[in-house]
């Protein structure tokens, strides 16, 4: 699987090109809900970024946080870093979300 990632990756990095991409973080009109504003070059090398954290997480030891380095097609518009970093989860879904707490939940009286 890991030569299928990495072919994948090779890919990516030589038909998008950086100076081309654009890729933001953003927030709604309301500013409550995060939206990302792309084109496709920029979408696909997020993509790649985010490949190339997993693979990270493969072939080396467990990592509490595996950042995303700035790049020059990557802007924030809310004058922040959305998202700066990956932290790997090493478990199946399932053990993941039962280590969260359930939703509480109102009753109207």
């Amino acid at each position: 699987m890991i030569n299928s990632i990495e072919s994948v990756i090779a890919f990516l990095e030589e038909t998008n090109d950086p100076h081309v991409a654009f890729f933001s973080y953003t927030t709604d009109e309301a500013g409550e809900a995060g939206a990302i504003s792309a084109n496709k070059e920029g979408l696909r090398l997020y993509a790649l970024e985010l490949l190339k954290k997993s693979l990270e997480m493969e072939k080396g030891p467990a990592q509490r946080s595996l950042m995303l380095c700035p790049r020059e097609w990557m802007i924030s518009e809310t004058g922040y870093h959305l998202i700066s970093c990956v932290r790997p989860q090493y478990h199946p879904r399932d053990v993941i979300m039962s280590s969260f707490e359930p939703p509480r939940r109102y009753i109207n009286v």
